[in-house]
């Protein structure tokens, strides 16, 4: 295609071709004929698993989704102009909140998963709908917008859309790689000129979705077998240029459509094609693309020159393969190794020889000739198993150098008996430094997602909202915004903390130190309805109402510590 034919807008069979160069470009630099294999040995459905023994791609990759998804994150705001301080204050909050609510650090572990086995993770950013917003379908109307839809139902009040999305909610969604196709050539998704985002949809509910057109000659084209299949086998034949229909090869029925949702940075648009069908479904302006493409990618392989890269578990493959062979041959050799004996044919009777076999103490059988001694002779074959485990432990090694990870960070003690303290530091340190890499790349993957996920809130969030924000004196506010209020330019930083789940007694004894050091505050009432809080035990709530009543401090003898209700009053 020439410079052009490119500044224009392109054609709905021109996009297809777009399309196909893409899918050659995932092929090829992505290793993508071998993404079912490293799948299936994830899982241990492999053909070559039957006696794999120990699953190196599972619990290697499974160590590795831990150790990135301990953390808990934490979004921290600062203002970059004076007049924004009390915004960064309600905009934080609003943040961390959002983190939860929106179950993100789900979606991104899903995300490392994916890029564990192909290569790459790729989380979807949207709002109000999983098919695309559209302020023309506001259920506000243009006089009275409220930034949210229905479009989630079709006329009738049928739903036809089944993701967990809220009207006039952000949401971000872990989407497979396998589904996503970008320019020949692009080296990450910051810099790519578009992004296009395949999805399955029943032709019915895309019929009944008021944000497509022109799907009255629109007719489904794969069933959900084929469906199914396209992520396990290889590109078929009938997948051609120019959005050729699919011939369904499945066992169900066709009927649902391939659609292609592309979002294209040089015309700011999004576009909605649909295998074996000529037009555009959506052809509009893209409000997703604020700041930037509405996706955001996951990796640890680092991509020097292509965004598709080679999967850390495709890295794995021959030192699983190494692993199967020697547990292979040691299960051989143990069957090998049982204990057998040799007769002469006619040294003992049958009968005698079970006798001879048995499992019982002191027993006592007969021969026929006085060769007693030579009647049962032993034969135990040669064994190099102890070999095979220092094969094995060897090949274990090759794998955690590979991927970085440590025998501690495995759940494996190490064999040697005394380890120094500066060994210990040595390669702590060395594991520390390639997981922090990883570290330092998700929090950057936060860091855009909620920016991008602001953005939006900025200019959607039109009604007045609430939320509890801790004043500058310490106090909690309730305050009410505005998205547009909050709009600005902010300095981000996501930390990482230890998961901390508290319990019911620790709560509880923080609360009491608490009231114990500050117990003589100015409003003793305060304190008294925060232990209360804390025990969550309606009869200690009943306590408090008389004055002359008085908390005994667990653990104190002879009434020391004893904190009155009334300490602080005049």
């Amino acid at each position: 295609m020439n410079t052009q034919q490119r500044i224009k807008e392109l054609t709905s069979e021109e996009w297809f071709q777009e399309l196909e160069r893409g899918r050659v470009f995932r092929r090829k630099y992505g290793l993508e004929d071998s993404w079912a294999s490293n799948e299936a040995m994830f899982y241990n459905v492999h053909e070559t698993n039957e006696n794999a023994g120990p699953n190196l791609i599972m619990s290697i990759g499974d160590a590795m989704m831990s150790a990135l998804s301990i953390p808990v994150p934490q979004v921290l705001l600062g203002a970059r102009r004076k007049e924004l301080v009390g915004a960064a204050r309600i905009l934080e909050s609003l943040d961390n909140g959002l983190i939860q609510d929106l179950e993100l650090q789900d979606e991104i572990d899903t995300a490392i998963l994916h890029a564990f086995l192909w290569g790459r993770g790729i989380l979807k950013i949207g709002y109000d709908s999983e098919w695309g917003w559209n302020p023309r379908f506001d259920y506000g109307k243009k006089k009275n917008p409220l930034g949210l839809s229905l479009t989630q139902f079709d006329k009738e009040g049928r739903r036809i859309e089944f993701a967990d999305v809220k009207p006039g909610m952000p949401w971000v969604r872990s989407v497979l790689p396998h589904d996503i196709l970008v320019p020949y050539g692009t080296k990450d998704l910051r810099s790519t000129e578009w992004i296009a985002h395949r999805v399955i949809r029943h032709v019915d509910d895309i019929r009944a979705d008021v944000k497509y057109s022109r799907t009255g000659k629109l007719q489904p084209v794969m069933s959900m077998e084929d469906f199914i299949k396209s992520y396990t086998t290889k590109p078929k034949a009938w997948r051609a240029e120019g959005g050729a229909a699919i011939k369904t090869g499945g066992e169900g029925r066709a009927e649902y459509c391939e659609l292609y949702e592309i979002h294209d940075r040089r015309s700011g648009k999004v576009m909605v094609i649909s295998t074996g069908h000529k037009g555009f479904l959506r052809n509009e302006e893209d409000l997703m693309q604020d700041d930037g493409l509405p996706f955001e990618e996951v990796g640890f392989v680092p991509g020097a020159r292509a965004f598709w890269v080679t999967p850390d578990a495709y890295y794995l493959r021959i030192s699983q393969a190494e692993l199967a062979d020697v547990s292979l041959q040691a299960t051989k050799q143990r069957r090998l190794s049982v204990l057998r004996f040799m007769s002469e044919e006619t040294a003992i009777d049958e009968k005698e020889l079970d006798r001879a076999l048995s499992a019982d103490v002191g027993v006592c059988f007969k021969v026929k000739d006085s060769r007693g001694k030579d009647a049962l002779v032993p034969i135990t074959p040669y064994t190099n198993n102890q070999l095979l485990y220092l094969d094995a432990s060897y090949i274990r090694q090759n794998a955690r150098e590979i991927t970085g990870m440590s025998r501690n960070q495995l759940g494996e003690y190490d064999p040697k008996s005394r380890i120094s303290a500066t060994e210990t530091m040595t390669v702590q340190s060395g594991s520390s430094q390639r997981m922090g890499r990883r570290g330092r790349l998700l929090g950057k993957v936060y860091e855009r997602i909620i920016k991008k996920v602001n953005r939006i809130i900025f200019k959607q969030w039109t009604t007045p909202r609430w939320i509890e924000v801790i004043g500058e004196e310490g106090t909690r506010e309730w305050i009410q915004y505005q998205g547009s209020e909050l709009m600005g330019d902010y300095k981000y930083e996501v930390f990482f903390s230890p998961i901390n789940v508290p319990s019911l007694t620790a709560r509880q004894q923080r609360a009491l130190q608490l009231y114990t050091s500050l117990g003589r505050m100015k409003d003793p009432k305060v304190m008294d309805e925060f232990l209360a809080h804390a025990y969550n035990d309606p009869e200690l709530a009943e306590v408090f109402q008389s004055a002359d009543l008085h908390l005994q401090m667990p653990g104190m003898q002879g009434g020391a510590g004893v904190v009155p209700s009334n300490i602080g009053t005049e």
